[in-house]
């Protein structure tokens, strides 16, 4: 489309077996099990029969910190799962598609699925899951200019200590950042003390409002943080203290947990406060949520998104793909189309905000691009 399309979600990174940015590979593991614990999109399945699990075998369910870890040889395996385990009760997850054999996807592999499915620019988002990656999405961006930008990423359980805050200073300055990456699920590195909205965060939040920088936030719908409302909560005390920083909720609002039998949507009042005072915005991104219980194009979606546009308006709203996890679920042009042709409820300067205007107006290195 003549605008330029924004992916606001997407990803890069190398072999997940690899150090990929942390000290070392081990480290890496650790945060890959522990993403593998809290992921519940994708089933558990035993390898030799490809029968459900249903027991979570990979940490303590009661001690969300690192002594929680099981012993149960988790490891990074082929063709985009994590396996665990030995003999006929050995599990894996299918976290990726089947098609990435050492699960890493290179910048040029992202601008030719990019360019097949005609979108223009890509945040690459950061997750421990593939790595601390600021370093790689500098060079993709220099690499391919005008197709990626990057957000930073700190030790969220420690983001206040003073080496947290220089890796941030250091990210936002010299690899030209144009966000930052917050998962709570990251604080269980500390054991999830303290929380981030406590004042002991203060020095990093007040780093990234002067920043100007957007947060593009991971939330749970269930965690040691708590309920989803919780994590909601201790973003609205975030946003009191520090007004200027823009928030973006990343995978989008879950409006699964708030449908009744009707589809209608009763969102918790703390969420409604924040989309509508707050400097707050969402991403639109149903197939990797939906994709493994409805068909594509997702017509369920459509009556959540109406009403979320109803609700907050146009403005508040992102299109992101979080490529390449989708093509679990559907292909890269179908986590667009789904959207693009099946919005006849949108005006064309409506798709044109959701898909472009609005992430400009967010990422400050998108505006920059805008204007030249």
């Amino acid at each position: 489309m003549s605008y330029g399309i924004v992916d606001c979600h997407a990803h890069i990174f190398p072999a997940a077996a690899s150090a990929a940015g942390f000290a070392d590979a081990a480290t890496h593991l650790l945060h890959q099990q522990r993403a593998m614990h809290m992921h519940g999109n994708q089933p558990y399945r035993r390898q030799s029969d490809q029968s459900l699990i249903a027991e979570r075998p990979l940490w303590d369910v009661n001690d969300p910190s690192p002594a929680g870890r099981k012993d149960v040889d988790f490891r990074v395996g082929t063709f985009g799962r994590y396996e665990w385990g030995s003999g006929p009760d050995a599990g894996y997850v299918q976290f990726l598609p089947p098609w990435m054999d050492d699960l890493s996807m290179t910048a040029e592999r992202l601008v030719a699925i990019m360019d097949y499915a005609g979108v223009q620019t890509a945040v690459l988002q950061n997750d421990h899951i593939y790595g601390n990656l600021a370093e790689a999405f500098a060079e993709a961006a220099k690499a391919y200019p005008d197709r990626f930008v990057g957000l930073a990423q700190v030790e969220e359980a420690f983001a206040y200590t003073d080496a947290e805050l220089k890796r941030l200073e250091d990210q936002i300055g010299r690899l030209g950042m144009t966000g930052v990456y917050f998962t709570t699920t990251g604080m269980f590195r500390s054991g999830y003390q303290p929380m981030h909205s406590d004042r002991t965060y203060d020095p990093f939040w007040k780093m990234v409002e002067a920043s100007g920088l957007p947060v593009c936030w991971v939330q749970s719908g269930k965690s040691p943080v708590g309920s989803y409302e919780d994590e909601m909560r201790h973003l609205a005390d975030i946003c009191e203290r520090f007004p200027d920083i823009h928030h973006v909720l990343v995978h989008g609002i879950p409006t699964s947990l708030y449908a009744d039998t009707d589809e209608r949507l009763e969102l918790p009042s703390v969420l409604n406060t924040l989309m509508r005072e707050a400097c707050v915005s969402s991403e639109i991104l149903y197939p990797i949520a939906w994709g493994g219980r409805q068909e594509y194009p997702y017509p369920k979606a459509h009556g959540h998104i109406r009403q979320l546009i109803d609700a907050f308006g146009v403005e508040r709203f992102i299109w992101g793909s979080d490529a390449p996890n989708v093509d679990r679920y559907c292909t890269y042009g179908q986590s667009l189309t789904y959207f693009t042709r099946y919005s006849d409820y949108l005006s064309d300067a409506d798709r044109q905000a959701i898909l472009s205007d609005n992430a400009r107006a967010i990422f400050p290195a998108l505006a920059k691009a805008a204007t030249q």
